[in-house]
């Protein structure tokens, strides 16, 4: 019999992961650490059951990611912040593979108001730093690179990933010792300053639910659906309106290797005078124009890759037409116009980073998934279902899986989920008839009957006669109960044969 999904089975994926993340830490010494205040330093036998304890104290203020190599300089840090007032996640004990560090870390990260990424060579290195960054950026983490090396040295050693999450942030740089004195105060009051504006926007979150919950009049879908739409583009601008430091590689001096700027509009420089234009024209001239950045930022694959997604944001795959009105809705964010490679820029590293907390590799997806309710997040459901086209079979398993998770059942994410009971792939096809179950779609009943009698793999059979079993009512209860008395006479029948 079919296996439900559990918490237990979405985890599965992950514990070839757990078992290489714990042999790096044992060999490489490279972790990011999580650990309360004042735990005292015990024997190698009492370590779990103190790294159990320091757990169980809550969310922090701050979650600092960092290579075990730069311990000395996170110990420092750590101590500083502390005595400033702003509680911090960093383990100091150092965590043994008997110990669920991935899911502690994962869960400290959304339980987190700020970020700080060490950036260090190390780090560089480390995916699991890399995917704690990545974990930072979609659940809107406030995020304060501090750089042990300056970005000059450490963007060549970058992979495009984490370029884009940290190209455009507002860098502190703690070179070595001497200059910990120095940037230190600066970072603290930025901290700070950030704190205070989190802080008063949770204060009137809560004051407004309060005023929304005693209103007898509610909300219509019809708006709330809009203000979702609206909000698909504002991922990587709320995280950097968060990060009120945060600066645009044009203007800054300190933050990492300078792009060339392109105040000229994008279509009047090409296509001056014409409403709409063939994609491989626009394409053409997004490659001549942004050559120099996208050999900077981009490599190879990854360039084609993000033509794609251009192409499907500017609605221009089916027809293969680029029209100026779609062109300029791409550029617009909250009535304000900006540059398009500052769009493009913007929908990468949305598009790159939701992709690479949700890949079935992330020692974080787990954590992501169980805690999408958390992130408040309308734009990464929407670039969730965007997932659910990606090229990698793997990854739109995940994507459909991840969205049963994220609470209202809008019609547009339901049709998306359909579309995966015709998938090629059958565990897409797995994930649709849970996803869909799971959320209680009544429309889904008929195809998933036609999937639970016909499909010609058994687990994807399974899968839809756990999703109409998870729907029930009466049309997906008397679908089964037919289906089964055919199988039962065809049996029988068979025997009397």
């Amino acid at each position: 019999m079919y296996k439900k999904y559990s918490k237990k089975a979405e985890a599965s994926p992950t514990s070839s992961t757990s078992s290489s993340r714990a042999q790096e830490a044992k060999d490489e010494k490279e972790t990011t650490e999580i650990a309360a205040d004042n735990v005292e330093k015990s024997s190698d036998s009492r370590k779990t059951s103190l790294a159990s304890q320091q757990y169980s104290i809550g969310p922090k203020d701050l979650m600092i990611s960092y290579s075990h190599a730069d311990k000395e300089m996170m110990h420092r840090l750590k101590t500083g912040l502390e005595e400033n007032g702003i509680t911090v996640w960093v383990d100091t004990i150092g965590l043994k593979a008997g110990v669920d560090f991935l899911s502690k870390i994962g869960q400290a990260i959304i339980d987190a108001k700020l970020f700080i990424s060490l950036v260090s060579a190390k780090t560089v290195e480390s995916k699991y730093c890399k995917d704690e960054l990545a974990l930072a950026y979609v659940s809107n983490k406030a995020i304060f690179p501090v750089g042990l090396q300056t970005p000059d040295e450490l963007f060549p050693l970058m992979d495009t990933g984490m370029k884009l999450q940290l190209v455009r942030f507002d860098w502190t740089l703690i070179l070595d010792s001497n200059s910990f004195d120095e940037q230190f105060p600066k970072l603290l009051q930025k901290l700070k300053k950030q704190l205070a504006e989190i802080n008063g926007e949770i204060t009137a979150e809560k004051e407004k639910k309060s005023k929304d919950d005693s209103s007898e009049k509610a909300v219509p879908d019809a708006s709330k659906t809009l203000q979702k739409r609206n909000s698909r583009k504002n991922l990587y601008t709320r995280s950097m309106s968060r990060e009120k430091t945060g600066i645009d590689l044009t203007k800054s001096d300190t933050s990492a290797p300078k792009v060339p700027s392109h105040e000229e509009d994008f279509w009047e420089a090409n296509f001056l005078g014409l409403t709409e234009v063939e994609w491989k024209k626009f394409e053409d001239a997004y490659t001549k124009t942004y050559s120099k950045e996208i050999a900077m930022l981009y490599s190879g694959e990854f360039q084609e890759w993000l033509k794609g997604i251009i192409q499907r944001e500017l609605d221009a795959v089916e027809d293969h037409i680029v029209t100026y009105e779609k062109y300029t809705d791409f550029c617009t964010i909250n009535g304000k116009v900006e540059t398009f490679w500052s769009r493009v820029m913007d929908q990468a590293v949305e598009s790159y980073t939701i992709r690479e907390v949700f890949d079935m590799d992330s020692s974080v997806r787990v954590e992501a998934i169980e805690n999408l309710g958390k992130f408040d997040s309308p734009q990464v459901v929407e670039a969730l279902k965007d997932l659910l086209s990606d090229q990698d079979n793997n990854v739109r398993a995940v994507a459909a899986i991840s969205l049963a998770k994220t609470g209202p059942k809008s019609p547009h994410i339901v049709k998306c989920l359909m579309k995966c009971l015709n998938d090629k792939d059958r565990l897409v096809r797995e994930s649709g008839c849970i996803a869909l179950g799971h959320m209680k779609v009544e429309k889904a009943v008929n195809k998933l009957v036609q999937l639970w009698r016909n499909d010609y793999i058994s687990s994807v059979r399974d899968a839809a006669a756990v999703a109409l079993e998870l729907i029930g009512g009466e049309e997906a209860n008397k679908a089964m109960h037919i289906t089964k008395v055919l199988a039962e006479e065809i049996r029988l029948l068979t025997q009397d044969d």
